[in-house]
């Protein structure tokens, strides 16, 4: 039996000395091509390169994505080029094909670097896994070689499991090329909610351009709970007066989260027509609601501050409390 054991313990030391000799070979033979792919990719002849293979192609591959995530413009065009010459594009199309969500992944979203190859990287909108339609829409938005929006979120099949930064990322990047048919997608009504605000989100960035239609869609969304109070805070983000009218009615709205969504809307859009609504939101029986209003009393300046310091002599101790303590949050006492 002892016999036994030892010659298992002998074997098993052999596999790992085998093992780590074997990979002390493979990473001698990946530093070489390193060494010797780095100078080609950075300052090549491209009239003079071939297509490598095997695993210098793999590295060449990984290299090309590294460098092009340290350059721009002209100086990444000819990475690219050189890259194409030396055969990229093939070993992409590959990992593509894979059975690993990731490596179709990380292929897809390279191969958007390659200009001639965008019909290529559209195919992976296709994919199976959401991840990898997500991440692949994503790189195509950044370069402006996405499909239009509303084409693209169907594809997609965007819900509420996608991470709403990524949506709201992606949805920026389409309305930087294309803000109208960003626009459009809010009267899509068959499109879920967190696309919409996604869509929101990033229209109220570009501006007060899209100030009337978020006061339109503020209006509109009136018994929708959820979304409306998204829409009153984008339209305050705008800061722009074509949303005024808008935010001083959601001020009375029947729903707390919307009054207190318009009243933050109304401070940082710098409503001061806004601050006697605000100043009787100051007795709003729900305390998020008094704490929102305050807050933009204290942004408006002199006008709103002048209602507070009033109310913290308010012979009602809820008006009075939170004005006070917003007075000496802001250190306007």
């Amino acid at each position: 039996m002892s016999l036994v054991l030892c010659l298992l313990g002998v074997l098993a030391l052999f596999i790992l000395i085998s093992a780590r000799i074997i990979a002390a070979r493979f990473t001698g033979r990946h530093d070489l091509a390193r060494q010797k792919l780095l100078p080609v990719l950075l300052s090549g002849d491209p009239q003079h390169l071939e297509k490598v293979s095997g695993g210098e192609l793999a590295v060449a591959a990984n290299l090309t994505i590294e460098l092009a995530e340290m350059t721009r413009g002209s100086e990444r065009d000819i990475l690219i080029i050189r890259a194409t010459a030396l055969g990229i594009p093939d070993l992409l199309l590959r990992r593509m094909r894979s059975w690993s969500a990731q490596k179709r992944l990380s292929a897809a979203e390279a191969i958007t670097l390659f200009d001639n190859c965008s019909e290529l990287a559209c195919k992976a909108l296709d994919d199976r896994n959401r991840d990898v339609r997500l991440g692949v829409a994503m790189a195509l938005a950044q370069k402006g070689a996405a499909p239009e929006p509303l084409a693209l979120i169907e594809k997609l099949g965007v819900g509420q499991q996608e991470s709403s930064l990524l949506l709201v990322s992606l949805m920026a990047d389409l309305a930087g090329k294309n803000s109208e048919a960003v626009a459009a997608l809010l009267f899509e009504r068959s499109l879920p909610y967190e696309t919409k605000v996604a869509a929101m989100d990033a229209l109220a960035n570009l501006g007060g351009e899209y100030a009337p239609l978020l006061a339109y869609m503020a209006r509109e969304s009136a018994g929708e709970p959820e979304l409306q109070p998204r829409v009153y805070r984008a339209l305050g983000r705008t800061g722009h007066p074509a949303g005024a009218e808008a935010i001083i009615d959601g001020l009375s709205s029947v729903e707390w989260t919307v009054r207190a969504s318009a009243a933050e809307a109304a401070g940082n859009a710098g409503l001061s027509q806004a601050v006697r609504h605000l100043g009787e939101l100051l007795r709003d029986p729900v305390y998020f609601v008094r704490y929102r209003a305050s807050m933009a009393l204290l942004k408006l300046g002199p006008r709103g501050i002048a209602i507070l310091r009033e109310a913290s002599s308010s012979e009602d101790p809820v008006v009075r409390t939170v004005a006070t303590k917003m007075l000496v949050e802001g250190r306007a006492t």
